[in-house]
C-alpha cells in the first residue's frame, strides 16, 4: 500500500478543560499509531470562537494532524471522528506534492516577512527611546493660551437703528 500525505483538521469542543483536550489528542494520536499511520506533525492551533454555533457550542479547540497513510485507513479514522461526541467538526485533506511545495514556500515567506517586521519594530522602539533620552532635558511644557470667545460681529445697520431709538 502506498502512503499519501494528508492533513486532518479536528475541532474539539471548546468547553473541555485543557487536560480533557490533551486526553482527546493523545487518544487520536494512539489510534493513528495503532493503525500504522505515520504522524509527521501535530499542530495545536488553540481555542477560537466559531463563526457560527455548532452543536450549540460557541468555541472550539483546533488541532491539525499531518499524517502519511494509505487511503483505505482514512475512512476508518473518520469513522472514529464521527462517533466521538467531543468532536464538533473534522476535515481530512489530501495534500499533493505541488500543494506541499506551495505550503512550504508560503511558510518560509511568512517567516521572512515576520522576522523583517520584528526587526523594523525593534529598530523603531530603539530610535524612539533614544529620542526620548536625548530630548528629555530639552522638552519644556508649554502652557496653552486661553481661548477667548469671539463675539459675533454686529452689523452697522443695527447700531444705527438702536441709536435712533435712544435719541427719540
Amino acid at each position: 500500500m502506498s502512503k499519501r500525505y494528508y492533513e486532518s483538521y479536528i475541532i474539539f469542543d471548546g468547553n473541555l478543560e485543557d487536560a480533557g483536550i490533551e486526553e482527546e489528542i493523545t487518544k487520536y494520536e494512539n489510534l493513528l499509531l495503532k493503525n500504522e499511520i505515520e504522524i509527521n506533525k501535530i499542530d495545536r492551533m488553540g481555542r477560537k470562537r466559531l463563526a457560527y454555533p455548532i452543536k450549540k457550542r460557541q468555541n472550539g479547540y483546533y488541532v491539525c494532524f499531518e499524517i502519511s497513510a494509505p487511503p483505505q485507513l482514512i475512512t476508518k479514522i473518520e469513522r472514529a471522528y464521527v462517533l466521538d461526541e467531543n468532536i464538533l467538526r473534522y476535515l481530512t485533506i489530501f495534500m499533493s506534492i505541488k500543494a506541499l511545495k506551495e505550503k512550504d514556500e508560503h511558510l518560509k515567506n511568512r517567516a521572512i516577512i515576520q522576522s523583517k517586521f520584528e526587526e523594523i519594530k525593534n529598530n523603531a522602539a530603539i530610535l524612539e527611546s533614544e529620542k526620548l533620552k536625548e530630548g528629555a532635558a530639552e522638552i519644556v511644557p508649554v502652557a496653552e493660551e486661553p481661548k477667548v470667545k469671539e463675539e459675533p460681529a454686529v452689523k452697522e445697520e443695527t447700531k444705527v437703528i438702536e441709536e435712533t431709538k435712544i435719541n427719540e
